[in-house]
């Protein structure tokens, strides 16, 4: 019976969530934290739109000052909390250095504040915590969406 209604729930929440594609959107940020400063190029689009909240999938791409290349891919669930404040978490795999030998699980708790209504454009301000490959990856960013 248990099994009956884990099959119903998990049936009735996917019939209730509205599965879309949206058009891929890059962003440009400027970033600052423990693997150094430097900037960000991010992709991501709306792929699964649950009652509340949404999953895009995200590919990352950072060069710092230091001369180091980062990447990272993820899927994030990102939750409204506040007028133009959603906060949220990510599972996916980063890159270091771009070294395979170093890929590794990456985890990580955002939030993203949306300046557009101050601004008059799709700039934003964020910070991201988590673990890339066992190392603690924390960033403070300011960017622009395009």
């Amino acid at each position: 019976m248990r099994k009956l209604l884990g099959v119903l729930l998990v049936a009735f929440g996917l019939a209730s969530a509205q599965f879309s594609v949206g058009h891929l959107k890059p962003s440009l940020a400027a970033v600052g934290g423990t693997q150094g400063f430097g900037v960000e190029l991010s992709w991501h689009c709306l792929l699964f739109q649950p009652p509340v909240g949404e999953i895009r999938p995200a590919l990352d791409l950072a060069y710092t000052v230091g001369g180091q290349l980062n990447g990272a891919f993820l899927f994030r669930y990102l939750y409204p909390v506040a007028e133009g404040l959603r906060a949220g978490v990510g599972l996916g795999v980063a890159l270091p250095g771009f070294d395979f030998a170093n890929l590794g699980l990456y985890f990580r708790a955002d939030a993203e504040y949306d300046l557009a209504q101050f601004l008059n454009a799709p700039a934003f301000v964020g910070a991201d915590l988590g673990l890339a490959g066992g190392t603690l990856a924390a960033q403070f960013k300011v960017g622009y969406r395009f």
